[in-house]
């Protein structure tokens, strides 16, 4: 009697403080460990071996899921909070165990427990009905480690319920490869981990910015500098061909002397060339201008897309 005592103060300790009860993990655990830990607790409820389901619960919760190194499916998840319900049940704490037992039905809802384990008019299977009447909570986004992704309850990137406890396992993907940095079984009740290195989960809409402005390169947001590109460029043109004239009339002066005329030539023939470039610059640039302007509007200010708000959701909620 008084190893089960102690047996069951070590349960409620993991649970209220489940960081405690985490194991150092020597090497990774097997998915098979968990479920055969899971067998060997229904046995042991339904042979109403209260000590035997309790080592194996404090076995499943301590030491093989946090150190497990396989992605857990939907039903792996379902069957560990059935087993953490079972020793809820043990230790007559019935809001956990219908905390449990909910969590199981949201992960695999047409789940019925073998006759042997809660027969018919068992205690067990009264909470499971109520347990499918209660609230999950407040839903709550996971942040990923950056290039990973999380699974929740054996779900990619769901999202983690206030009132409902889940196991969240964490994987990043490093040179392609997805590898599983940790496996987290979280009560309600617990803040929500942030892996991503932003500790208070912040986005880009909270800070006013926008991703699809900031995607598209500087030069498309106003069109004024096309027409600055252009006016220059045209200046530049009038400039090259009005001494280009200048020159040709020195060239073509009889009185010139033969010696000049070589280097009058290549000068005429190159601020010629330059101002015909210049202009094909200065239409080019006007093009853009034009369709920039009609595609984002005259004047168009940098962050700013023309009929659309530039009052981000959280700036609206603070507004006075």
């Amino acid at each position: 009697m008084k190893q089960f005592w102690t047996l069951a103060l070590l349960a409620l300790c993991t649970m209220m403080f489940p960081q405690v009860a985490m194991a150092m993990c020597e090497e990774p655990t097997q998915v098979s460990q968990l479920s055969e830990a899971g067998t060997k607790a229904e046995q042991a409820f339904a042979e109403l071996d209260a000590e035997g389901l309790l080592t194996q619960a404090s076995l499943a919760r301590a030491q093989i899921l946090p150190c497990v190194g396989q992605a857990l499916t939907k039903q792996d998840a379902s069957a560990f909070h059935r087993l953490m319900a079972m020793e809820a049940f043990i230790a007559e704490d019935y809001t956990r165990a219908k905390r449990e037992l909910h969590a199981s039905l949201l992960l695999e809802p047409g789940y019925t427990f073998p006759a042997d384990v809660a027969g018919e008019g068992h205690p067990l299977l009264t909470l499971y009905k109520e347990a499918e009447m209660l609230a999950d909570g407040d839903g709550e986004k996971i942040y990923p480690p950056p290039g990973g992704y999380v699974l929740v309850g054996g779900v990619r990137n769901a999202a983690r319920y206030s009132l409902t406890p889940v196991i969240i396992q964490v994987f990043q993907t490093v040179e392609e490869v997805d590898t599983l940095r940790e496996t987290r079984y979280v009560q309600p009740g617990e803040a929500t981990p942030n892996w991503s290195g932003n500790a208070f989960g912040l986005t880009a809409e909270d800070l006013g910015i926008d991703l699809e402005d900031l995607r598209r390169p500087s030069i498309l947001k106003d069109p004024r500098p096309w027409y600055g590109v252009a006016i220059a460029s045209a200046v530049v043109s009038g400039v090259c061909y009005g001494v280009a004239m200048q020159q040709k009339g020195v060239y073509q002066d009889p009185s010139t002397p033969d010696a000049e005329r070589t280097g009058l030539e290549n000068r005429v023939n190159g601020l010629g060339t330059a101002s015909l470039i210049s202009a094909g610059v200065a239409i080019t640039a006007t093009g853009f201008g034009v369709g920039f302007t009609v595609k984002f509007g005259p004047g168009h200010k940098p962050g700013h897309l023309p009929g659309k708000s530039t009052v981000t959701p959280t700036q609206e909620a603070l507004a006075p």
